[in-house]
């Protein structure tokens, strides 16, 4: 129903129901109430409210959006993209023939990026089954309509990420996405232990593939959106240790300093710290519980 609505309609009606979690009780408010401070201690208690406000309002036009972004045909939607910065690192990189990971943080419309990205190269995204399955065909075909190939998060997807890079292909991944257990590793973000996936650097390593950073940043009252990549100079070199983690963490700070740029459009109703390390007294802090 939202996608016969303009954009600019589409993001009053999420600012609205942004409104509404902001005046009452609910899982996004109670989330992001308790990330902001933990990730901004620098800001004053009135700085981090008003950081909270806005990030509701902007999580409400996520919601609002998606619609558009799954069922809008192409022309309709790529009128919403105002510019797109860095998109020359892409071609560059493709130089190379070792492939290209996209490393999209949950920030500002990663669903358009994924589509323009799609649309214009050859790519492979990670899938996971919406939690409603009443939704899955209508995200799994929004998402693919474009020419995206959707593939499990699990081995097979791996192998098959593996093997578009061997092509010289795009793979898109969600790098501040909490990974299985026994997969990540504990590495700082915004300051916190943040249970890490180790997907990102593997492929590089394996692959030799370029690594870059993108989001699409929503422009005010509906304007549309700007798209910016970004390369990250030093992964090839922090790639070349036996051990995975300073890789890691250089991804961490990275995606970090991409959120720092928009933070209000980050997504801060995601438990981003639910899984924390063993302290000294054998016990785990529960921000979320406490």
């Amino acid at each position: 129903m939202l996608a016969f609505f303009s954009l600019k309609t589409c993001h009053r009606i999420g600012a609205a129901i942004g409104w509404l979690s902001i005046m009452t009780p609910n899982r996004n408010r109670s989330v992001t109430e308790i990330n902001i401070p933990l990730c901004f201690p620098e800001l004053n208690a009135r700085e981090q409210k008003k950081l909270i406000r806005h990030s509701l309002i902007e999580t409400g036009k996520t919601f609002t959006e998606a619609g558009p972004m799954w069922k809008w045909d192409k022309d309709k939607l790529f009128k919403s993209i105002k510019k797109v910065h860095g998109e020359d690192l892409l071609k560059q990189a493709l130089e190379n023939k070792h492939g290209v990971i996209l490393a999209l943080p949950h920030l500002g419309n990663w669903e358009l990026l994924s589509l323009y990205v799609s649309a214009n190269y050859s790519s492979s995204s990670m899938y996971q089954k919406p939690k409603m399955e009443e939704l899955e065909t209508i995200i799994k075909q929004g998402r693919e309509r474009l020419g995206a190939s959707l593939v499990p998060a699990d081995n097979v997807g791996v192998r098959a990420m593996l093997k578009a890079l061997k092509n010289n292909e795009f793979v898109v991944i969600l790098p501040d996405q909490e990974p299985n257990t026994g997969t990540g590793i504990f590495v700082p973000f915004f300051g916190l232990p943040a249970y890490s996936m180790t997907l990102v650097s593997r492929l590089a390593k394996k692959t030799q593939a370029s690594v870059i950073i993108a989001y699409a940043r929503r422009l005010a009252s509906g304007e549309g959106y700007e798209i910016i990549f970004t390369d990250l100079p030093e992964m090839k070199d922090k790639l070349k240790a036996k051990e995975l983690d300073d890789s890691v963490v250089y991804l961490n700070k990275e995606v970090e300093k991409t959120i720092r740029s928009v933070p209000e459009q980050y997504q801060w109703s995601y438990k981003r710290f639910r899984n924390q390390p063993l302290d000294e007294n054998g016990q785990r802090i529960d921000y979320y519980n406490p």
